[in-house]
């Protein structure tokens, strides 16, 4: 819970921000006593409305709110989207335990219902991903196998469908993704070949996906993302492909390519590690070397990358760069030798 605690102050991070009004009117032992005697009654609900209804005109409905206006009935949805956080994060313990006065409280709350705000955005971007995803399984190398419930495999697989392992989600989650592009659309999260790349390692991985754990999967593979990664414009990868015309473009990918082509299963392996953050210990496990060999391994494959790379533009060596980390962690299937 330490990326909710709030720090500097009582107001700190939002008093700024947001015009609390009277901050010192009410009691706070009375909402102490009352999340003791019944958990988040009345008095709790009273605040978060009040919270809700000032904050929620700040933020687009129909990113935030699944709705097309902040009607009654959305503030009562994000309401109950607020108590649901503060009861599962274990943030109305915290603000009892942490409050110093009813203003420090009524901040503490208010930073509540935007943090769940925040997640709804997040929320919105992992829908749009399944959706395109959905859209990427209709065409080559996928083909569908079922339509009750939809599932999908690569062309001609005759793999058995096994669950997904937590080495995927890490692989996943380690894929180069897009930033947020700071308006009120959600961002993309991953390019369309980095798409396609997810999802046929996903079925490398679990032969055929169902249409609910496709779902599931990303889910958890895009927990392991910073909520602002989703939302703010420094977060993820830089993407520079709008500096490059079609033809670097092109060349960017047929570079990416060539070397992947170049790279061992060991060296892909070495690379697909590092990119996934696991030690130098547990990659030389799963090549089954040891870490001095493990260590040759990746130098060569840095070195093949530096001698397609190095003496091209910036744009393109970043272009090619974020593909080729695509390629290598879908190649050497997670790194799981």
């Amino acid at each position: 819970m330490a990326d909710e605690v709030v720090t500097g102050g009582p107001l700190a991070d939002i008093d700024e921000e947001f015009d609390l009004g009277e901050v010192g009117v009410g009691d706070l032992q009375a909402l102490i006593d009352e999340y003791a005697r019944q958990g988040l009654g009345r008095l709790w609900l009273d605040e978060v409305g009040k919270a809700a209804r000032h904050l929620a005109r700040r933020y687009s409905p129909w990113a935030y709110a699944r709705a097309s206006t902040w009607d009654d009935d959305a503030i009562n949805d994000l309401v109950q989207d607020v108590v649901e956080r503060m009861i599962t994060k274990g943030q109305a313990e915290y603000i009892c335990d942490t409050a110093n006065d009813f203003g420090h409280a009524r901040a503490l709350i208010y930073r509540q219902v935007r943090m769940t705000l925040i997640d709804r955005r997040q929320r919105t971007a992992v829908d749009n991903l399944y959706a395109r995803a959905v859209d990427r399984l209709g065409e080559s190398p996928f083909e569908q196998v079922r339509t009750k419930p939809r599932s999908w495999r690569l062309t001609g697989s005759t793999e058995e469908a096994t669950p997904p392992t937590t080495r995927l989600t890490s692989s996943l989650a380690a894929l180069p993704r897009l930033p947020g592009n700071g308006t009120e659309r959600a961002s993309a999260i991953w390019t369309t070949a980095t798409l396609g790349d997810a999802l046929a390692l996903v079925c490398k991985v679990v032969g055929e996906v169902e249409e609910s754990d496709l779902k599931r999967i990303f889910d958890e593979a895009l927990t392991a993302f910073a909520t602002a990664e989703v939302v703010s414009d420094d977060a993820g990868a830089r993407d520079r492909s709008a500096e490059l015309d079609p033809g670097e473009l092109t060349l960017a990918n047929d570079l990416a390519e060539r070397i992947v082509a170049a790279l061992t299963k060991e060296e892909a392996t070495m690379l697909a590690g590092k990119w996934i953050g696991d030690s130098d210990g547990d990659i030389a496990r799963r090549v089954g070397v040891s870490r001095p060999t493990a260590a040759k391994y990746k130098d060569s494959a840095f070195e093949k990358v530096r001698a397609e790379l190095s003496d091209q533009t910036e744009a393109l060596i970043d272009e090619a760069f974020g593909r080729l980390q695509s390629l290598v962690i879908c190649k050497a299937e997670g790194g799981a030798a």
